[in-house]
């Protein structure tokens, strides 16, 4: 289990989850469950971050 630190728009809490899918999976329904807007996460051990983004019109935008 690894951890992963999610910003939302309220602020910032801490989940374990088994790989990158899972915690987007826990984090995206936290938010929803908790009224919460997801801005972004990071790996607390590999020290990256996980937006939401999209491709359209070959044109890349993260949805913030």
């Amino acid at each position: 289990m690894e951890k992963y630190k999610v910003f939302t728009d309220k602020g910032s809490w801490t989940i374990e989850a088994n790989d990158d899918f899972d915690a987007m999976r826990k984090a995206l329904y936290f938010c929803w469950r908790d009224g919460e807007n997801f801005c972004h996460m990071e790996s607390v051990k590999s020290h990256y971050t996980l937006h939401i983004s999209v491709i359209y019109n070959n044109q890349f935008y993260s949805i913030q």
